[in-house]
């Protein structure tokens, strides 16, 4: 085995090890100042890295968490989690301040990956669908949060290839079958019929309409509604994301 094979070997026992040190959420490794550098040099491969306190929780952890089981399916990518101490020993917070994160920044989101070798910095909303649109925006694989992945991609082919008939075959066949009980399912279709009607500019209309309905006084469950008509347009939006 030459020194690139073993290189790849030790990451990859790095990565497998990882788990093991008990990270807080499910799907994510946890890393350290000893293993980190191990980790994001895995070649091809990316690595949404976050920065947070020792036990974190609360609504940003639990972001954190969605992130990590939304990961579990993509190819050549991880969730990692670098937990920094601010007493006692204090933990990882000589990596922490190589990369010029502070307390106040908690929690700090890194993609790092062959484009980014120095980690690009997430500065928006920590909030999972935020986060997942960035990592898109950024050539990564990541579904979308609250939508249905195999509808995602369907609808992602019905505007590259022209909104053809055969798309919007399978997507009705798919909300009466497969995902019957799933009420967001017929959107993709009933979107479907509306931008071969109306055109591709139906979907920044229709978006514009639903978010200032959304700002309105609506029922709990309009609003629940709404809100995944939301997320299912943004799909077809994001159709050159990836």
């Amino acid at each position: 085995m030459g020194a690139f094979g073993r290189f790849a070997a030790a990451a990859a026992a790095a990565v497998l090890a990882a788990p093991a040190a008990e990270a807080t959420a499910l799907g994510a490794l946890k890393v350290d100042n000893y293993t980190f550098d191990k980790v994001i040099a895995i070649p091809d491969h990316s690595f949404l890295v976050k920065f947070d306190e020792s036990y974190a929780y609360g609504e940003k952890e639990d972001a954190f968490k969605t992130l990590a089981s939304l990961a579990y399916g993509v190819p050549q990518f991880f969730v990692a989690e670098v937990p920094v101490q601010e007493y006692g020993d204090k933990d990882n917070a000589d990596l922490a301040s190589r990369f010029q994160v502070i307390k106040d920044d908690f929690p700090a989101y890194y993609l790092f990956n062959k484009a980014n070798k120095d980690g690009l910095k997430y500065t928006g909303a920590v909030q999972a669908d935020d986060i997942a649109l960035w990592l898109r925006r950024n050539k990564v694989r990541m579904p979308s949060v609250g939508t249905i992945a195999e509808l995602d991609e369907l609808a992602k082919k019905f505007l590259k290839e022209g909104f053809a008939d055969a798309h919007v075959s399978e997507a009705k066949a798919l909300s009466e079958g497969a995902y019957s009980t799933d009420k967001k399912a017929a959107m993709y279709f009933k979107i479907m019929q509306k931008i071969k009607e109306k055109g591709e500019s139906y979907i920044a209309a229709e978006t514009a309409r639903v978010s200032k309905l959304l700002e309105g006084n609506i029922t709990p469950e309009k609003k629940a509604e709404l809100g995944d008509k939301a997320k299912i347009l943004a799909v077809f939006a994001s159709k050159d994301e990836l």
